[in-house]
């Protein structure tokens, strides 16, 4: 049976068109896609097509399998149309007052003793940057002696889209829900309608691409934010990403996780410690 379709793009994509963008996507980004998420799909291979001017699905999917001189170039765009980018600053904030009253208090504490005064923290799917920018703030907060440490925030996201925006930090009123009239003045820049971050923050973060089925050469990680990701995984993608977490943290490193989503069956080497509506795992 052969799955190219001479179909326009504003017409449906048929069950095989859609197993076949299912599978690549999996294997690529290790993004689950239920059949549910047809239309979803459906709807952001024809934003792109429209782009491109192709008409069919089939030759669609050759471009972006291909080995062609713009295939890179496409597929990076269509990974970046696929991806939802929902944040906000400090969202989840129980997590967060975990983070910043008993994580990282202890961590400083542990550094401190050995005269070890260097901090790296990775924000895995940072979207449009309002994690690892809070990650900032509560250091900035927290650390009064932050100047005389070494610290690096590193930021990665699969959307090239959303971390330009990231770089850029530059945020509308609307989108500062969270913070509160201290932070705002502190760590931002007010210019017309919208809200600048300030160098304070954005000299000890790091914004790259990344995709995480594949590792990226981190070591020693302190502590790896990645919340509200491995819920488009299945289960056996799931072990991989935390299994190369696990491969990343330094000893007894910690792990926030989504608060809806748990290692539990995934990997049993980490403690899971809960407080004050915080959850957090940290390896064994």
């Amino acid at each position: 049976m052969s799955f190219i379709s001479s179909l326009p793009s504003s017409n449906a994509m048929t069950d095989e068109e859609f197993r076949l963008f299912k599978t690549f996507v999996y294997d690529e980004c290790g993004i689950n896609l239920k059949p549910e998420k047809k239309y979803f799909l459906q709807n952001r291979v024809n934003q792109r097509m429209r782009v491109t001017g192709i008409k069919s699905y089939y030759r669609y999917y050759k471009l972006i399998t291909g080995d062609g001189a713009d295939y890179k170039t496409e597929l990076l765009s269509f990974l970046d149309v696929l991806t939802i980018n929902e944040t906000s600053f400090y969202r989840n904030k129980p997590q967060l007052d975990l983070f910043q009253k008993v994580v990282l208090p202890e961590l400083l504490h542990s550094k401190r003793a050995k005269n070890d005064f260097s901090l790296k923290i990775w924000s895995a799917g940072c979207s449009t940057g309002q994690e690892p920018y809070t990650i900032a703030m509560i250091l900035n907060n927290v650390m009064t002696d932050i100047k005389g440490w070494k610290v690096n925030i590193l930021a990665s996201d699969l959307s090239l889209t959303v971390l330009e925006a990231a770089q850029q930090g530059i945020y509308p009123k609307a989108k500062t829900d969270g913070l509160d009239e201290y932070s705002l003045k502190r760590y931002f820049i007010e210019k017309g309608d919208n809200f600048h971050v300030s160098d304070e923050l954005k000299r000890i973060i790091t914004f790259d691409f990344h995709n995480l089925m594949y590792d990226n050469g981190f070591s020693n990680i302190d502590v790896i934010f990645c919340r509200n990701v491995l819920i488009y995984f299945d289960t056996e993608t799931q072990k991989e990403v935390i299994g190369r977490f696990y491969q990343c943290l330094a000893p007894k490193g910690y792990l926030f996780p989504g608060h809806t989503e748990s290692l539990q069956g995934v990997n049993e080497n980490f403690v899971f410690i809960h407080k004050d509506r915080g959850t957090v795992y940290q390896k064994k």
